[in-house]
């Protein structure tokens, strides 16, 4: 799917129903579906990151120990025992996406770091009639987060993300009649996560993610208000069979739910699973569905040896209007 050349609005429009009607399960779909996206500059934001939590799903509320917990719940961070470096990409339906994150615990101040995604909608040219260039424009979106995450007394964490947003797009050639410009924005993410019974068996997560300023690119009037979501979830965690604490097999259960902070719009639900051997081995499947009748399954795999870890998560939609391959999502991880 190419961005549209008639406006700035159109381009981010038609790239983000795009993706929201690919990832059927996201909570976004329905806004696209049903009613067209009124916030088409920074829906970006909604769009799933890292293999993990989509392979169970996209249930990463309640979720943390790496750094893709930074877009689902900032809270989850403060669970890093290490220094952690990951990158993350997939190809939607609109574009290739790209984040690469960098967080730190400390003793003084918990963890701390940040992180740099991108979503790349792709080059339009306009040509002329025998196929000569004229024209390209090339529509981006970019989100800087810095983040915080310490745990409180007793089995409570919380962590903050700072968020800059910008939306733009460059024109190069004969751009007469073509879009060209940017936006910029902040926002912030606050989340918590509590953990009940022994060896935190049952986490409980809420977050609310994107609230901030409207995103401005023409003018007032054109600005687009930012996709504000409440989500709160669960994940619970047991053992399987008999197996000691350092060597053993385990399962997790998680459950998200969402909907957009003070506005009208169904809301999203999802369920995932995660089995395997520590974190050398995982396989992970998930579910989610809209009242609007949207839905998509996944499957996961994760392998980690010492230091290196590897994700990868796959989306089946049970709906769509697109013919377009399920995207696959690829994350790798460096701790040190």
């Amino acid at each position: 799917m190419r961005p549209s050349r008639s406006s700035r609005g159109a381009t981010a429009r038609d790239c983000a129903a795009a993706v929201t009607i690919l990832l059927a399960g996201w909570p976004a779909t329905g806004a696209a579906a049903q009613a067209g996206p009124i916030n088409a500059g920074a829906l970006f934001v909604e769009f799933p990151v890292g293999a993990r939590a989509v392979g169970m799903g996209q249930t990463g509320v309640a979720d943390g120990g790496s750094g893709e917990a930074a877009f689902w719940n900032p809270a989850g961070l403060a669970d890093l025992a290490s220094a952690s470096f990951e990158l993350h990409t997939v190809a939607l339906a609109a574009g290739r996406t790209h984040a690469v994150t960098a967080y730190f615990p400390s003793s003084r101040i918990s963890v701390f770091g940040g992180a740099v995604y991108l979503v790349d909608y792709g080059d339009e040219e306009r040509t002329d009639d025998i196929g000569t260039v004229l024209a390209k424009i090339s529509p981006r979106n970019f989100e800087f987060l810095a983040s915080f995450a310490t745990a409180l007394p007793g089995p409570i964490t919380v962590g903050l993300n700072y968020k800059l947003i910008t939306f733009q797009v460059d024109c190069s050639g004969d751009c007469t009649g073509l879009p060209s410009g940017s936006g910029v924005t902040h926002a912030l993410d606050v989340g918590g996560q509590f953990a009940i019974g022994g060896d935190d068996a049952l986490t409980v997560g809420v977050v609310l993610r994107t609230l901030g300023f409207s995103l401005q690119v023409e003018n007032d009037e054109q600005a687009d208000p930012l996709p504000t979501r409440l989500a709160v979830g669960a994940l619970w965690r047991t053992p399987l069979g008999r197996a000691t604490a350092g060597d053993r097999f385990d399962l997790r259960i998680a459950a998200d739910l969402d909907r957009p902070w003070g506005g009208d719009g169904d809301p999203a639900v999802r369920v995932g699973v995660d089995v395997g051997y520590r974190q050398i081995a995982r396989v992970r499947a998930g579910y989610g569905q809209r009242s609007g009748g949207e839905s998509s399954a996944s499957v996961g795999l994760g392998l980690a040896s010492g230091s290196i870890g590897v994700d990868l998560a796959q989306t089946f939609l049970a709906t769509s209007e697109l013919e377009s391959a399920n995207p696959t999502f690829f994350s790798f991880r460096v701790v040190f």
